[in-house]
């Protein structure tokens, strides 16, 4: 289920994109468009302008679209598989967090019939709107976070009771005399429930006493605000795990604002190689990497695949036995002080 041996792939494709800003009434969004060859067209003005060739086109839709651990990870191997396969991707989706935008936006997508969409996993509210899009016959699948609530063709992403487990791990190598510790997650997903239950069953035995879970609503200002509400509630408080990309940096700026850096440790999910350097200092003892890329890549090829590799299970139609994996884990990468040089040097090239 590890896909890391795959991600040669995502260097040997070519790309070209052409972006630009896209209003719609429900919000603001962000289309990409990528095909093969030079001189792509540009994308639609307005959201609701029909597709020449909807049977062309896959969409990724998600909340916080210009999000720059989206921004450098997954949609450069989004562009990069519709390179591949010769046909358009495009992103839609609220630029910040607004549930409500989010789920109107799904809706009107798939009213567009595209050939395909892959939405992210915020909100257990977004299932209606993701088993609408497959009543509409748009095939669709979920990455980063499951919405097992839903009808989902296939789910692609980490196994998020792994990470806990990760981050788990890294608080209990980095603080043998144990404590308190305490989370910082998005409130109501499906996978931050999942990661929080593999962060406490890794725990129980241990030294190591979780006191408190606080939502971070995936902003580095509120995760900070957070961090500073849990050292001054708990002054015994000698670690910290974030479970969302943000959490990590307001966790930090927090306690370094305390002047508790490296007194009360981090374990956290993270993929800004800048963020990396607090390994070698000591502020940061374990980082949690997501195999990001391989999310929306694999999405893309399961969608393409869905129509056009001929393969069924057992002579049923697709209705019935969608031909594409009902879970895809894609692995992980740790990252501590033993092995972040290697790590940075790898980003390097």
């Amino acid at each position: 289920m590890n896909m890391n041996k795959r991600q040669r792939w995502l260097t040997k494709v070519g790309v070209v994109a052409g972006v630009a800003a896209l209003l719609a009434g429900s919000g603001t969004f962000i289309a990409t468009s990528v095909a093969s060859g030079t001189n792509l067209p540009t994308v639609a003005k307005s959201h609701s302008t029909a597709h020449s060739s909807a049977s062309n086109v896959y969409y990724w839709i998600s909340q916080d679209t210009t999000l720059p651990l989206f921004v450098q990870n997954d949609l450069v191997a989004w562009k990069r598989a519709g390179a591949l396969f010769h046909v358009t991707t495009k992103v839609a989706g609220p630029t910040g967090i607004d549930l409500a935008a989010f789920i109107t936006t799904i809706n009107e997508v798939c009213a567009l019939h595209p050939a395909g969409v892959d939405i992210v996993g915020w909100d257990p509210s977004e299932a209606a709107a993701v088993n609408q899009c497959l009543k509409e016959g748009v095939p669709t699948v979920t990455d980063d976070a499951d919405l097992p609530q839903s009808n989902e063709l296939s789910f692609v992403g980490t196994n998020w009771y792994d990470i806990g487990v990760a981050l788990a791990k890294g608080l209990i190598a980095a603080l043998p005399n144990g404590g308190q510790v305490a989370t910082l997650s998005i409130a109501n997903s499906n996978n931050m429930t999942l990661a929080l239950s593999g962060f406490a069953a890794t725990l129980k035995g241990t030294k190591l006493t979780p006191v408190a879970n606080e939502s971070d609503n995936g902003d580095p200002a509120t995760a900070a605000t957070a961090t500073a509400s849990l050292l001054s509630a708990y002054p015994n408080l000698v670690g910290v795990a974030g479970f969302d990309a943000e959490s990590g940096t307001g966790a930090l700026t927090a306690i370094n604002e305390r002047h508790d850096t490296g007194k009360v440790k981090i374990s956290t999910v993270e993929q800004t190689p800048a963020y990396y350097q607090n390994l070698k200092t000591g502020a940061v003892s374990a980082i949690v990497v997501q195999s990001r890329e391989l999310f929306t890549f694999w999405a893309l090829t399961e969608l393409y695949m869905y129509h056009h590799s001929g393969i069924s299970v057992d002579h049923l139609p697709l209705s019935i036995a969608p031909n594409m994996p009902r879970d895809m884990f894609t692995g992980l990468v740790i990252i501590n002080k033993s092995n972040v040089a290697a790590y940075l040097a790898a980003q390097k090239k």
